[in-house]
């Protein structure tokens, strides 16, 4: 019966999960909702990760077949999407994608709840309230991001391993936990690092004589979770494997600009308010803010529990920020959706003192100054979502008129050659029915894969394998639908771009300003013969 009483009347805990859930759905839908947000183009990623899971279905190999620079989970994850887009066409198959991802990024929001139930309803609505109206995490939810399922896995992992305030003893929960945290690593390789906090917690939290025992558990589930998916692919093209997923990442990451300050003001969601600010100065004040905070709070329990050692939820949720962040402010490269990375572990750091606190002044005698803080807590979070939402209003994807030229000029299963599949994928234009049509779906990732991570501006042997294969898919192709400025993904030259003046003309989508010698001007391409 007692199922039945917990159905009837909810805890505080539950209501206030369920209603942050909401705010966040809400956000991360109406974002959706905005003029081709849903069926349009706004990313270039969504179009590679999607791309890539599209090739899969139809018996195209990663890695073996066509570039890939990511690591296998997101594709796999998005599988079944890719064969009902055999069905319904890969417009729509991409829009179940984004819908699938704002989902993923709401129950993060469900996960970070249930990580600091324990510690009360206060605890619960800024932890998971934080995470809902954080403007980098609804950011990466508004289409197929590797951010929100790398952090569903990462959270679902810590849920696992965490009883409470303490690190659980039950190995079956560390390797279920470890699982986890390896299969988001398989998503993106930045698993490892909160997976690395958490060894090492275990191991210095652990018994004397079975402290290496929890270690291993987790250790094992992760090499579990991430061999599994990842393995099948390295058996079949290693090298490739390695290029992609390592070596290229790893020497990707040394180009980019911008300073650490910018970056951590993206973080803050500074970028968000309506007046200009100094960054430096708001991020010195929302430090010292933090430090008081965590001094008042004293990262005790309140006064029954005062000599007890700081919590190990609490040192976890703070040395991932610290390392997370660290991470992010390391390369050069750097987007503002990666910070939704970031994100659980900065809501938790916040959330953590702030419920600690809030039951010190209770236990106190002082529940006028619990409340003072609940409610100062709820008028952060209704102010940062109003802003979120205006910022929201805002935005706008790819006109339909683009969508429906495209769908007229290019005949329906044609050979579509690419530098961002996101386009052909949008307009039903990604499959074609002629034999030997150029499998290659991210430009970008071909070059830094093939040139071993570096960029076109590296000598001409580097780039002649790149080179040569554009040759040949060129060859292969009828359209070439070129967006944007293609240096950056394409290494033209002389030879090849005379290739291309020669043998294919301009019939429409162009777009009126490029720059660049050897470099044809954006827009849809049609082969003709070759003129001499």
């Amino acid at each position: 019966m007692r199922w039945r009483r917990a159905i009837r009347c909810p805890s505080a805990e539950a209501l206030v999960i369920a209603a942050c859930a909401a705010i966040a759905l809400s956000l991360r839908l109406y974002q959706l909702a905005r003029p081709g947000y849903l069926l349009g183009v706004t990313e270039y990623d969504d179009g590679v990760l999607f791309g890539n899971a599209l090739r899969l279905v139809t018996g195209v190999i990663p890695y073996r077949d066509f570039a890939m620079v990511q690591p296998p989970g997101s594709m796999l994850l998005m599988a079944p999407a890719a064969l009902l887009a055999k069905v319904g066409g890969t417009a729509w198959g991409l829009a179940a994608c984004r819908v699938l991802t704002a989902s993923a990024d709401t129950a993060n929001v469900v996960l970070i709840g249930l990580l600091v139930r324990h510690r009360g309803p206060l605890t619960v609505g800024v932890a998971s309230g934080l995470y809902a109206v954080d403007p980098d995490a609804i950011a990466a939810a508004h289409t197929l991001l590797l951010e929100p399922w790398l952090t569903m896995f990462c959270l679902a992992g810590a849920l696992m391993i965490f009883d409470g305030d303490r690190m659980t003893a039950d190995t079956r929960r560390l390797v279920l936990g470890g699982a986890s945290f390896g299969f988001g690593a398989a998503v993106k390789i930045w698993a490892l690092v909160p997976l690395g906090v958490a060894g090492l917690l275990l191991v210095a939290t652990g018994r004397r004589r079975r402290r290496l025992r929890p270690a291993a558990a987790l250790a094992g589930g992760a090499a579990l979770g991430l061999g599994v998916p990842l393995l099948p692919f390295v058996a079949l093209a290693p090298g490739a494997v390695a290029r992609g997923v390592v070596i290229g990442q790893e020497v990707r990451n040394a180009d980019g600009h911008g300073s650490p300050i910018g970056r951590l003001a993206d973080l803050a969601g500074l970028h968000l308010l309506p007046v200009r600010v100094d960054n430096g100065l708001s991020l010195l004040i929302i430090g010292v803010a933090m430090a008081a905070c965590y001094a008042a709070a004293g990262i005790r329990a309140p006064r029954h529990a005062a000599r007890r050692r700081q919590a190990a939820l609490d040192t976890y949720a703070l040395t991932g920020a610290l390392a997370v962040t660290a991470m992010l402010l390391w390369p050069r490269l750097y987007y503002s959706h990666y910070g939704a990375f970031d994100g659980p572990f900065l809501a938790l750091v916040i959330a953590l003192p702030a419920g600690l606190l809030s039951a010190r002044l209770g236990t106190r005698g002082t529940p006028g100054g619990r409340a003072a803080v609940a409610a100062l807590a709820v008028l952060a979070l209704v102010a940062a979502g109003t802003l979120q939402f205006q910022a929201e209003s805002r935005l706008r994807g790819i006109q339909a008129a683009a969508a429906a030229a495209a769908d007229r000029l290019i005949p329906s299963g044609a050979c579509v050659l690419t530098n961002d599949a996101a386009y052909t994928v949008a307009v039903d234009r990604f499959y074609s029915d002629i034999k030997g049509c150029p499998p290659m779906v991210d430009s970008f990732g071909t070059l830094i894969a093939m040139a071993t991570g570096r960029s076109r501006h590296v000598s001409a042997s580097v780039l002649r394998p790149v080179v040569e294969l554009w040759r040949t898919d060129l060859g292969r192709a009828g359209y070439v639908w070129l967006t944007g400025n293609t240096a950056g993904q394409i290494p033209w030259d002389r030879q090849l771009y005379g290739y291309f003046r020669g043998h294919f003309r301009l019939i429409g989508l162009a777009q009126p300003h490029w720059s660049g010698r050897f470099i044809p001007r954006p827009g849809l391409y049609v082969r003709v013969r070759i003129v001499r």
